[in-house]
């Protein structure tokens, strides 16, 4: 077992999640802390697209800096990923068509996908759950009554921590996620054993150290959570793909059983329970044409 660095005291979330809470302090693994950050650029887009008085012209110019990336964000945008009805060659023009949140969503996309490599196969199982998680959420985020670009976005980042301890720690990590579980929380008791954490909080230390929008520590942290209507839109819009990824068999390690699609549209609290959800073969044929792109 690695050692540990402890920081801070016990998070918003210990007293509300469905898991056993951390000790005092919390553990994050050395070979965590010592990961290297997401690509530059993607940061600077981030912080940069959540000024909505920001100029289209400069965040053009910070993509452009790195060709590579700019190259990348193009041929995305031009994928079955994000089915934009027409090619488009510049990435000016690029920006200025699909607007603050979709170029943001194309950014942390191509950062993700350059971040992981080629991966091991439990990388790139992790890598669907998430792709899968972040296609479901902008597909249902009406519903949730939030942008479906933002969702797409804090959807695809909600596992960074299993997918950082994965790349950290592979021998301890992998054969958690080999194994069958019940529910989540055994899952998140089992990877705490192996390197002090669990991949809720590595995934908050994680994008907090990236210094990433609050939302997205939030929303690493408690995508666990029982599904509750005094979440934020965005929280609960995760929570919702999270669990419909599983449904659809998308998801990142087994579980014994999971809760179908249409008893999870049925569980979800309060007013959202009554609104408008894509039908399961509907999502399950999206989400398996959109996956393609990610693996060409």
């Amino acid at each position: 077992m690695p050692e540990k660095v402890v920081l801070g005291g016990p998070s918003r979330g210990e007293a509300r999640v469905a898991r056993e809470p951390q000790a005092a302090g919390t553990a994050i693994p050395p070979k965590l802390c010592n990961l290297p950050p997401l690509n530059s650029i993607a940061n600077q887009v981030l912080a940069l697209s959540a000024d909505e008085e920001i100029q289209f012209q400069r965040l053009a110019a910070v993509i452009e800096a790195d060709p590579a990336f700019a190259a990348e964000v193009l041929f995305l945008a031009n994928s079955p990923l994000f089915g934009f009805p027409s090619k488009m060659h510049v990435l000016h023009h690029a920006v200025t068509v699909l607007g603050l949140d979709r170029i943001r969503a194309l950014a942390v996309t191509v950062a993700m996908r350059a971040y992981l490599g080629q991966g091991s196969a439990l990388i790139r199982q992790c890598w669907r759950h998430s792709c899968a998680c972040a296609i479901i959420a902008e597909e249902t985020a009406k519903a949730f009554g939030i942008p479906g670009d933002r969702a797409y976005t804090v959807a695809l980042m909600h596992d960074i921590g299993r997918l950082g301890l994965l790349k950290s720690y592979p021998r301890e990590v992998a054969p958690v996620l080999a194994q069958e579980y019940a529910e989540p929380r055994d899952v998140l008791q089992a990877e705490r054993g192996a390197v002090n954490v669990d991949h809720g909080l590595a995934g908050a230390w994680l994008v907090k150290t990236w210094a990433f929008p609050s939302s997205f520590s939030e929303i690493c942290e408690h995508h666990h959570d029982a599904l509750d209507s005094g979440d934020p839109a965005l929280l609960q819009s995760v929570k919702l793909a999270c669990r419909a990824a599983n449904a659809l068999g998308y998801s990142a390690v087994r579980y014994q059983a999971v809760a179908s699609y249409p008893d999870l549209l049925a569980g979800l609290p309060g007013a959202t329970r009554s609104q408008p959800f894509p039908g399961e073969e509907e999502l399950r044929e999206n989400v398996e044409e959109r996956l393609s792109a990610f693996e060409e």
